[in-house]
């Protein structure tokens, strides 16, 4: 924790940038539960339709309001912010609450805008809910935590990346390359657990539908996995002795060993 105590203060600009989580989170769960919509019709959307659009959804959103709230979008990505000091704890709170709230949003919007006889994946017979993430009846809870730990630590090495002073020449690819890690995730690992990653993102179709078979998970496996993989940057391969800075959310300033506010090199 810096001197001066920030990491127990209010970031400036943290109204604004709760508005922009819920709205961003939101339109992640209203696109990209739109897109485990099949063809409107009996039949199920293409194995490839679901993973592209919530990852390239992510690129939009990063895109539209990575600059005002930094588009987090996930209660794992915000724990990882606020381990490495670019969140402080109370605005990183703020944030969790409004990525709950958008992703109940979202979905509540989906269900507005879709047919209550097309609201499914296609899928006869399916007992499963659209977008609500489920385990594969072979995958053990353990296994599923793991994969779900797995996976968000991932995200959350290529989150710590992007916030990487020393990435800071490429920030103009971030949305895509963001997007396209989230893609890429879901595409291997979505058969097993439904890849959230994500407990905002599990969380709003399980309320609108009830549907609260292993929703602990959902929370557990991301949660450790933001440990997991903020850690692990950290620890490999970030700077040493040093932190980012916390009144200052969207400049990737440092700190030194005596305090002193720093600028990285340009």
């Amino acid at each position: 924790m810096s001197k001066d105590g920030a990491l127990w203060k209010w970031q400036k600009g943290t109204c604004e940038m709760v508005i922009g989580e819920i709205l961003g989170t939101g339109i992640l769960i209203f696109i990209g539960c739109m897109g485990c919509i099949g063809t409107m019709g009996a039949s199920p959307p293409p194995p490839m339709q679901t993973a592209l659009t919530f990852g390239l959804t992510v690129n939009m959103i990063i895109m539209m309001l990575g600059h005002i709230s930094g588009a987090h979008l996930n209660p794992a990505v915000t724990i990882g912010a606020v381990i490495i000091g670019l969140k402080s704890i109370p605005t990183g709170i703020a944030y969790i609450v409004a990525q709950i709230i958008g992703a109940i949003i979202g979905y509540g919007l989906l269900m507005a805008v879709t047919p209550p006889a097309l609201f499914n994946d296609g899928i006869k017979n399916s007992t499963v809910p659209l977008c609500v993430t489920v385990i594969h009846p072979e995958v053990s809870i353990a296994q599923a935590i793991i994969i779900e730990a797995l996976c968000t630590a991932c995200i959350l090495c290529t989150a710590c990346a992007t916030w990487d002073k020393r990435c800071a020449h490429t920030t103009d690819s971030t949305a895509i390359r963001f997007g396209f890690a989230v893609a890429g995730i879901s595409f291997a690992a979505s058969p097993y657990t439904g890849c959230s990653m994500n407990p905002a993102r599990t969380f709003g179709p399980a309320l609108w539908n009830n549907a609260w078979n292993h929703q602990w998970v959902y929370w557990i496996g991301p949660t450790v996995g933001a440990l997991l993989g903020t850690y692990t940057y950290q620890i490999f391969f970030g700077l040493p002795s040093k932190k980012f800075r916390h009144d200052e959310p969207t400049e990737l300033s440092i700190i030194d060993e005596k305090g002193a506010y720093q600028l990285p090199s340009e």
